[in-house]
């Protein structure tokens, strides 16, 4: 797996030249680190999956003794590994902006905000993942654009329905600190990216090549 890992990271070298220099121009426009992290993360993700569509390498990866399991978890692995370099260097970039620029009243990112950034990030992995190994990377793009559209039009409605009750579902959610809030998130993430973990696993080893 440490192959396939080290496999999309020497394709996407210059990929990730390009994410540091994005995460430092969010920051430079004093922009959230939850923008800036999720921002890179998508790229990337993206960005693996689609090289590999349109190169074919697939079938190459799969002429070699490798486990189906082991190009997928690769995918999900690397997702977490990326999740945690674009946290560190978007870290690096707030205490060198807030020492050197001044540009932010603390020199660590909120925590809650990190969380948030990672939560967003394997969330989008758990939607991408599955949908690209069944459909393609043609496909993927069209079927992600109706996903976020109709999550859009989901908010509104909700928001729409709780219009009325707004101060019940305030108070609702004021029994909880936002730490709490927080991690109940990031459980509920981890066992959503474990599902499409092992969907994906599933749908790969049914695809022919």
């Amino acid at each position: 797996m440490y192959s396939l890992i080290l496999k999309d990271i020497l394709m996407l070298k210059k990929m990730l030249l390009l994410i540091a220099g994005f995460i430092a121009l969010f920051y430079f426009l004093e922009n959230p680190p939850v923008m800036a992290i999720s921002f890179a993360g998508i790229i990337f993700i993206s960005s693996t999956g689609s090289f590999e569509d349109r190169s074919n390498s697939h079938i190459m990866l799969n002429s070699l003794p490798i486990h189906r399991k082991s190009i997928i978890s690769s995918k999900y692995v690397g997702a977490i590994l990326f999740g945690i370099f674009a946290t560190v260097l978007a870290t690096l970039f707030q205490m060198i902006f807030y020492f050197i620029l001044d540009a932010y009243d603390k020199p660590l990112p909120n925590a809650n905000q990190l969380v948030l950034s990672m939560v967003i990030i394997l969330l989008f992995s758990a939607l991408y993942f599955p949908i690209l190994y069944k459909f393609g990377e043609k496909y993927t793009r069209i079927i992600l654009m109706i996903v976020i559209f109709g999550f859009i039009i989901f908010g509104q409605m909700a928001m729409y329905a709780l219009k009325g009750n707004i101060e019940v579902f305030q108070l609702f959610l004021n029994q909880f600190t936002i730490t709490q809030l927080t991690i109940a998130g990031f459980a509920i993430t981890i066992i959503v990216f474990i599902f499409s973990w092992l969907a994906t696993i599933k749908i790969y080893e049914a695809k022919d090549f």
